[in-house]
């Protein structure tokens, strides 16, 4: 009865009491009498259960607000931050925290285009060009992921990305459209030149401090979950701008093209993993001269395919022996190290994959098939591969590897040919 509610009340907060100093405690005990509705306080005298209408409301906010405390998240609404948990935010909190890896504003950099800005390297950007952890996830949250994206493109020369500008207004330019959506009024977006710590002037002896040195690292150590991630976009610029001239470079540049690249490469396959078709988003197919709404872009930057099947790690290394590295002999081991985490930490987790109208054939179920068969998403439960192209034998592929035992927690494949 009340009484009970009231005692066990007073029991928790004693406890409470114990580990927290005064002034803390009677701050804790206003936030928590203030969560408790008063519906739920008058449920708590009619209930059976007083316990749970009551103390594991205040149990449920004390636990989240300590491990919100202990990310570096200073206080936020609980709701958006089991949201942005459930999405699996969670996995980037160490190195936004630390600040390794600084996320910039995605309307800050359409501000900065559109006023013919360049983009300069991390250490030279104001403090509003980024967003804080804790302005991610007071971000919605939603079906449509995390307010989340990386960048994925090749440098154009070997000491700026971007010299005149030109992809910082194509970004901008996708960008806008995807803002235009209400359940993305805000976008964090990797951009490697702008979120990591970068030699300032390498020409002139200016490098990384230590410490930057030792957050680089952490940061590019995160690379494969920032762009694996199954609730993160990934925005790639698979085609130069209008005007570049490979050729005209300096010696030592990588010129190939995005597809030719070992990071572009690696970047792309990661996105391809267990990541939803919309989610992953190719920028050189923007139609020049148009205006984008959010859908528009979604349906040019996704259409007639572009996107391979994952890959199994062996069959990844093996195709990025035929990739260009600026900086091949680090570069190579490490994303086949990263690559290969990521591969098992996306597939290991997965219960849902989502790979419909990516305009795959038999081809590509069977290489899907062959990544399955590998045992390598245990806790699969539903797959859709509807609106595809495929056929026969790749319904057969598929068929032989699950009869074998792939994907043993499966309920749910959609496939069709249309």
């Amino acid at each position: 009865g009340p009484k009970a509610s009231i005692i066990l009340f007073a029991v928790r907060h004693a406890r409470l009491a114990r580990v927290a100093a005064d002034s803390e405690r009677r701050m804790l005990e206003q936030r928590l009498l203030r969560r408790i509705r008063p519906r739920h306080r008058i449920d708590a005298r009619s209930s059976s259960s007083p316990k749970a209408a009551v103390l594991v409301l205040a149990l449920r906010h004390w636990r989240l607000a300590r491990a919100a405390a202990a990310a570096g998240i200073p206080s936020v609404d609980e709701r958006k931050l089991e949201l942005w948990r459930k999405l699996g935010g969670g996995d980037l909190e160490p190195v936004l925290a630390s600040g390794a890896v600084a996320l910039l504003d995605a309307q800050w950099i359409i501000s900065h285009a559109e006023a013919g800005g360049v983009l300069s390297h991390r250490q030279a950007l104001p403090k509003e060009a980024f967003l804080s952890l804790a302005d991610l996830v007071e971000a919605p949250s939603s079906s449509l992921g995390l307010p989340v994206a990386a960048l994925s493109y090749p440098w154009l020369t070997k000491d700026h990305p971007d010299p005149r500008g030109a992809n910082l207004a194509r970004v901008a330019r996708a960008l806008k459209a995807l803002l235009t959506s209400r359940c993305i009024p805000r976008l964090g977006v990797f951009w490697d030149f702008g979120s990591l710590h970068q030699h300032p002037d390498p020409a002139n002896g200016v490098m990384r401090t230590e410490e930057q040195n030792a957050l680089f690292k952490q940061g590019l150590g995160c690379l494969g979950t920032l762009y694996s991630h199954q609730h993160t976009r990934v925005l790639r610029l698979t085609s130069f701008p209008d005007g570049h001239k490979a050729e005209d470079q300096a010696e030592g540049t990588n010129v190939a093209k995005y597809f030719d690249r070992g990071w572009c490469y690696t970047e792309q396959s990661w996105a391809g993993l267990t990541k939803a078709g919309h989610l992953s988003l190719d920028l050189g197919k923007m139609r020049d001269g148009k205006e984008y709404s959010f859908d528009g872009l979604r349906l040019d930057c996704t259409q007639t395919g572009g996107r391979r099947p994952p890959l199994l790690p062996s069959a990844f290394a093996a195709e990025l022996e035929t990739k260009s590295f600026t900086n091949g002999k680090d570069d190579k081991p490490l994303v086949k190290r990263l690559y290969e985490a990521a591969f098992e930490e996306q597939f290991g987790k997965a219960t849902e994959l989502y790979y419909a109208n990516l305009g795959w054939g038999d081809a590509e179920a069977a290489q899907l098939a062959e990544v399955l068969a590998s045992g390598a998403a245990p806790r699969l439960e539903t797959l859709y591969l509807n609106r595809n192209k495929i056929g026969d034998e790749g319904c057969k592929a598929l068929a032989a590897a699950l009869k074998e035992g792939a994907a043993p927690s499966l309920k749910e494949l959609q496939v069709d040919n249309k």
